[in-house]
């Protein structure tokens, strides 16, 4: 679902407010872990486990049934009106606007110097993502001594608190445009590297005694690793073409959960050595040397929208 709400969202907005649509849309990942920890243990409690997969399988049939019936391309949509469609097309980069479907496409990501940068983020950034994902829950019982319904209670806010970083890290990219005079490209990397500073909370959550002090850091966590999230998913969308940018999200997505499997895979035994403590450190640290590495590495796509909008049409974002 991530690499086409990616390229919808690169299709329907033009490139300024392209961050903002981002946050907005990726909301979706960190909504379905917020509601994962109350739904699960209502399941287990009055039907068993059972009941969470049927919940998850069924939501994502509707899902991909309402996204076939609804979505169209801006230039196939009727109820968008002329000055809107402009508008979108206006701000578009030009690189993104090219129509170059011919075969060598995945040649060319391969060579982009961008890819390489976003791939390396991702394999360092989500782990933290599927620790917070997977472990959360056995953390707060394990080492907070939180009973099932506590946990029930609490495990939910860092994912609220994720919602919180997916939107207003869309809308720091633009402040920082216009405020730091620096181009969108960069703004997106500034972002980054905010979220990535971030971090530093949970890594922090060894030196606390208080369980609810530790899920505010873990919190913290969790709006961190989505304002950074957000970022890398706006300079995918800023580095590809329109027939490469879902693919090259694609690409990107798989070398981070095969960082996160290899992660996962001695996460249990590191634990049961060294404890929590440690590990959250270690998840920061990756997310800083990822933010340092999209900063020295990526570079941005020389090519400004081909028209300056002048006026933003009713129904367009700020």
């Amino acid at each position: 679902g991530l690499p086409a709400g990616v390229k919808a969202t690169t299709e329907w907005f033009p490139a300024k407010e392209r961050s903002v649509a981002i946050g907005w849309f990726n909301i979706g990942s960190s909504l379905g872990a917020l509601l994962a920890p109350p739904l699960v243990v209502w399941a287990i409690l009055h039907s068993g486990w059972q009941l969470a997969f049927v919940i998850v399988g069924a939501s994502g049939i509707v899902w991909t049934l309402l996204w076939m019936l609804l979505y169209k391309h801006p230039r196939d949509q009727k109820r968008l009106s002329d000055e809107e469609r402009d508008y979108i097309l206006a701000g578009q980069e030009a690189h993104f606007k090219q129509d170059s479907r011919e075969k060598g496409a995945w040649k060319r990501i391969f060579k982009a110097r961008n890819f390489y940068a976003i791939a390396s983020a991702r394999i360092l950034s989500e782990p933290a993502w599927q620790t917070f994902n997977a472990w959360i829950p056995l953390y707060l019982m394990t080492e907070r001594h939180m009973n099932i319904k506590e946990v029930a209670m609490f495990a939910w806010l860092p994912f609220l608190a994720a919602d919180i970083g997916c939107v207003l890290g869309g809308y720091l990219s633009p402040l920082f445009h216009r405020y730091f005079k620096v181009s969108l490209f960069t703004s997106r990397k500034m972002v980054l590297v905010f979220g990535a500073s971030c971090m530093i909370g949970p890594a922090c959550i060894g030196l606390v005694e208080s369980p609810y002090t530790a899920i505010l850091l873990l919190c913290i966590g969790g709006f961190a690793h989505q304002t950074l999230s957000g970022a890398l998913y706006s300079i995918t969308s800023d580095s590809f073409s329109k027939d490469q940018v879902a693919t090259a999200t694609g690409m990107g997505g798989m070398c981070g959960y095969l960082g996160a499997a290899a992660f996962t895979l001695v996460f249990g035994i590191l634990v049961t050595q060294i404890g929590y403590s440690p590990l959250f450190v270690v998840l920061a640290a990756f997310d800083i040397v990822a933010a340092v590495l999209v900063w020295k590495v990526a570079r941005e796509v020389r090519g400004e929208p081909s028209v300056t909008p002048m006026a933003n049409p009713t129904g367009a974002l700020a």
